[in-house]
């Protein structure tokens, strides 16, 4: 399994603030120069989800070009849902709460940290392999075209009221301008967005910006 002093190491340098995750329209070349400029606007975390339909050699290819350019820049990439990818870079890894049993992840030696989905189960933080994570997201915050929930957005005050706050706790789903201003306020480290940044592909240095000086603001 990866190993737990280096997954400590990273989290005590794990910035707070806006957590970036490319959509699944973006891909090959126009996905990395989006990259590119999403880091150039100073985010300091981010997640590579991709479409399924993609094959295994183009995803290793794209992802290898990603953590080259987070590599230079010190940002921290995570890999989505795909165990064997994130293993092979070097990256974090981030999975949803249906993975009960975790046990095979002992082969993934190189996975640097992994990050949870907890929708809005709380229980998820005390969960028997809760310290095998290094951090829980919640959501979806908001009404999200990415984050579906069947019973809708969760309640970010009562989730705030209970969640380990001794852990690192991530909002995600319909997050923008209008509406993170609460995410902080409630508590939450950090806010993963995806529509909320590339939403318009020509706008995406002014979304990081706004969402930036907003999250700093509050």
């Amino acid at each position: 399994m990866h190993s737990l002093r280096r997954s400590k190491k990273i989290m005590a340098n794990f910035p707070k603030g806006i957590y970036a995750i490319t959509p699944t329209y973006f891909a090959g070349d126009h996905l990395i120069k989006v990259v590119q400029e999403t880091i150039n606007e100073g985010v300091k975390v981010l997640q590579y989800r991709f479409n399924e339909s993609i094959r295994e050699h183009e995803r290793l290819v794209t992802a290898k070009r990603i953590m080259k350019i987070c590599k230079k820049s010190g940002v921290i990439f995570v890999v989505n849902n795909d165990f064997s990818l994130a293993n092979k870079i070097g990256s974090g890894l981030h999975i949803g709460q249906d993975i009960k049993n975790t046990d095979f992840l002992k082969d993934f030696k190189k996975i640097t940290f992994i990050g949870l989905s907890c929708k809005d189960d709380i229980s998820q933080q005390t969960r028997g392999d809760h310290s095998l994570f290094s951090y829980f997201s919640f959501g979806p915050a908001f009404e999200s075209k990415t984050k579906k929930n069947l019973k809708g957005p969760i309640n970010i005050k009562m989730i705030s009221g209970k969640i380990d706050r001794t852990k690192m706790n991530v909002a995600i789903g319909g997050i923008n301008r209008k509406n993170i201003a609460e995410i902080k306020k409630n508590g939450f480290d950090m806010a993963a967005i995806c529509e909320g940044i590339y939403n318009d592909p020509t706008k995406i240095s002014r979304n990081i910006k706004e969402l930036t000086k907003i999250w700093n603001e509050n």
